[in-house]
């Protein structure tokens, strides 16, 4: 009975524990809750970017509603996995896309929803009148009935019913021989006009150049339509002359090629296009370029005193061309030739600004701009320091001034000069201001002006190094009101504007040196009549 008994927990042991050790060694799945879909929503054949993780298994399984549409994906080892896949052909509205593991964890799962929305394709979408087009629709819903096509929103007398993956299809001709671009749509009692777009048909030969204006030399886009399969010889024409030959279009009877505006004078020009004896000259409409006029500067940077050559184009035959630099006129001028070119060059005046509008005027009013670039800032304004705003300066400052501007005062008028009391005015006054920032060398200017007339200051200096400048004898300023303002210019004759404006006033002396000034000359004239009576009795005495 004891010897059975340990053969039933023997026997329970060895069922038992292997399977512990099995769900303890087997991975914890874990649910890719955050697995993502883009776009969310499109037509049949969109390509659908899936991103997962959190996965348990190494392959995934991806399945459109029940149906497997890829296999195999690999999953890596950190759970996460990336993919691209194609929304089949299926019925209008939601549908989900699901991944599942092949790690047999029913939790190691995630789906998204997609919605279909409808759409339509055509085949071909370039053809000539009375073509056969064939329209596809899908992605409508399943079954659904009386599918019309419009073509440029005229309801054509075809419909048509989709099938249970709300695919349809549709064939006729191309209404009429309007060549050009067309527009097609479908619509139905559930699905409107407007949820699938206008799709064009271009009905050909034809062929449209982007931009349609411009200047001379602006490259152009051309797409020709209609071409036979692989025709050669195609040929472009500007008014009717030949620029561009030995063009090939492609299987699809398609030309797409560039070329450049060439010289001509401003206004309306013919793009022309032909092909071989199959697309001859003529068949294709002719096309309308506008050219504008352009200026193109070299340099078109620099400082004050560069020389800058302007070259222009699409101007008026013959037309008399002048130049601004921002709304100043500059001495330049030149004649358009008669494809409506020219050349001229000015030299670039000082400016404040960086960017600066250069502008050819035509004697028609055609006109041009084009950007000139000062690389060198204008020095910056220096600030007046001293004298400052009402300040006083005396004449004569001292005892010296006085007896000085009296000697001068004689030597003029001996000289028989027109003085007019210069003598007796303001020197030896040193004028002070802020240093100016620039690149290069600094001098500066300075005028001092009698009241605030600065149209003929008595005082001009120029080239002066240091931000400073005191007065010399020939610089003397008369008594009463004065003003005074500075600026700075570099090396290449950048000026800054001028400084503020300072006014002042000199004053004749103060009552301190008045009185010396008068008791001064009465002391020395008494020592030299004393002086003098002395020596005259001496002499007077006899020996």
């Amino acid at each position: 009975m004891v010897r059975s008994s340990i053969l039933h927990t023997l026997l329970l042991l060895t069922i038992i524990v292997p399977s512990l050790l099995l769900l303890l060694t087997s991975p914890a799945p874990v649910r890719a809750s955050d697995m993502t879909i883009t776009p969310t929503s499109g037509n049949t054949g969109t390509i659908v970017h899936i991103e997962g993780s959190r996965f348990a298994g190494r392959q995934a399984t991806a399945y459109w509603d029940s149906r497997i549409l890829l296999s195999k994906i690999p999953i890596s080892e950190n759970g996460e996995m990336s993919f691209d896949l194609q929304v089949p052909s299926d019925s209008k509205g939601s549908h989900t896309i699901r991944i599942a593991d092949d790690s047999n964890w029913a939790s190691s799962t995630a789906s998204a929803a997609f919605t279909i929305i409808p759409g339509i394709s055509m085949f071909p979408s370039v053809g000539r009148p009375y073509s056969s087009i064939t329209i596809t629709g899908s992605g409508f819903a399943r079954l659904e009935k009386d599918i019309k096509v419009t073509w440029d929103k005229n309801v054509l007398p075809v419909t048509a019913t989709a099938n249970y993956d709300g695919v349809w299809s549709i064939s006729f001709e191309a209404p009429g021989p309007d060549k050009g671009i067309h527009y097609i749509s479908a619509f139905s009692s559930s699905t409107t006009a407007s949820d699938i777009g206008e799709h064009k048909f271009i009905v050909g030969p034809l062929a449209e150049i982007k931009p349609t204006s411009g200047p001379v030399g602006t490259e152009i886009t051309m797409d020709g339509y209609g071409f036979r399969t692989s025709e050669d010889g195609i040929t472009i024409t500007w008014d009717n002359r030949i620029i561009v030959v030995n063009l090939i279009a492609g299987t699809d009877g398609v030309l797409n090629t560039t070329f450049n505006i060439p010289v001509g004078i401003q206004g309306h020009h013919l793009v022309g296009l032909f092909g071989s004896d199959f697309t001859p000259v003529g068949t294709i409409p002719d096309m309308d370029f506008n050219i504008i006029p352009n200026i193109e500067l070299q340099p078109s940077s620099g400082n004050k005193g560069t020389k800058v050559a302007v070259y222009g184009t699409g101007f008026a035959s013959g037309e008399t061309i002048t130049l601004s630099f921002e709304g100043a006129s500059l001495n330049a001028a030149a004649v358009a030739d008669s494809n409506g070119s020219f050349s001229t060059s000015f030299i670039a005046p000082q400016s404040g600004t960086k960017d600066n509008k250069v502008k050819a005027t035509g004697a028609t009013d055609n006109s041009a701009e084009a950007a000139f670039i000062i690389e060198r800032a204008v020095p910056t304004t220096p600030t007046p320091i001293f004298p400052s705003q009402g300040e006083k300066l005396e004449a004569l400052s001292s005892v010296g001034a006085v007896f000085l501007g009296i000697i001068k005062e004689l030597f003029s008028m001996i000289a028989f000069r027109n003085a007019g009391q210069r003598g007796f005015g303001l020197s030896n006054i040193t004028f002070d201001w802020s240093d100016s920032s620039a690149q290069g060398k600094l001098t500066y200017t300075l005028e001092i002006a009698n009241g605030k007339d600065f149209s003929s200051p008595p005082v001009l200096k120029s080239g002066i190094a240091d931000s400073e400048y005191k007065l010399s004898a020939d610089d003397v300023l008369n008594i009463g009101s004065h003003s005074w303002r500075v600026m700075a210019i570099d090396d290449i004759g950048n000026e800054s504007s001028w400084s503020e404006v300072q006014e002042f006033e000199v004053v004749p002396m103060s009552s301190r040196v008045r009185i010396l000034s008068l008791i001064i000359p009465l002391i020395f004239m008494c020592a030299i009549a004393i002086l003098s009576v002395v020596i005259w009795r001496r002499y007077r005495t006899p020996l």
